[in-house]
């Protein structure tokens, strides 16, 4: 389990990620969100996410990819593609993170980074940011994972890649190849870690959004299975405890 402290708007949150019970948690600020808790309580939402077991050879795992996937990967490689990953970034690490996620926000018009969020993360050592260089040294694609050794696993919390950001069909294609080469890069890297489970970070309970429905087709692309969990906000805060559901839109 990992636990952070952040503030918005001068209201103490405490997100809570791979609760076992949270009933058991400790109250440590004005709201607790808990996400991805193995037990719901009241007004928890169930949440599914894939998961890959990274306790086997990466022999098994690459054969666990879709030929296309596999084929991508390589040629990827071939193209010069220069993944890394930093499994205790630094500040100078989150602010280029930062700013590069926003713009890939700004394109899908979706909100911004949260940087309090991830700044939590990073002083409590539970944040891993990942790169994809092209030949040329451009960041074309990059990933922040949540990181928890207790229970030895890495949650992808954000992706962004710039593909959106050109015209040309034969750059988008690239971008996409690489970003699947730095998916790969980071199997192998936290499976080294000593990490047991690759959480892609969700994907849509209905398939009603096309959107959402690409991005689970996407993931599928890598293996896995699927797991149920559930996401929820509490607080025994009176005042607060009503107006959580408002709450939750505005400070998620």
């Amino acid at each position: 389990m990992i636990s952070i402290i952040r503030r918005k708007c001068g209201i103490p949150i405490n997100d809570i990620f791979f609760s076992r019970d949270p009933r058991s948690s400790p109250h440590q600020a004005t709201i607790q969100c808990f996400i991805q808790a193995t037990i719901p309580m009241a007004g928890f939402v169930p949440f599914k996410t894939q998961i890959i077991e990274l306790k086997r050879t990466s022999t098994e795992l690459f054969a666990g990819l879709s030929s296309g996937t596999r084929y991508k990967i390589r040629r990827a490689e071939r193209e010069r593609v220069l993944p890394s990953l930093h499994p205790q970034p630094t500040s100078s690490h989150l602010t280029t993170f930062c700013e590069f996620y926003d713009t890939f926000a700004r394109q899908k018009n979706r909100p911004s980074s949260n940087r309090a969020k991830l700044e939590a993360l990073r002083e409590r050592d539970a944040l891993a940011i990942s790169q994809a260089h092209d030949g040329d040294g451009s960041m074309i694609a990059s990933h922040a994972y949540v990181t928890d050794s207790s229970s030895e696993r890495a949650r992808l919390l954000y992706s962004a890649s710039h593909f959106r950001g050109t015209d040309s069909s034969e750059r988008r294609n690239f971008i996409g190849r690489a970003n699947r080469l730095l998916h790969w890069f980071e199997i192998e890297q936290f499976k080294q870690l000593g990490f047991a489970h690759y959480d892609l970070g969700g994907i849509p309970m209905e398939d009603t959004d096309p959107e959402k429905n690409a991005i689970a087709r996407f993931k599928s692309e890598f293996g896995g299975r699927h797991l149920i969990e559930f996401n929820g906000w509490i607080s025994a805060h009176p005042i607060v405890k009503r107006c959580l559901p408002f709450l939750r839109r505005v400070f998620s």
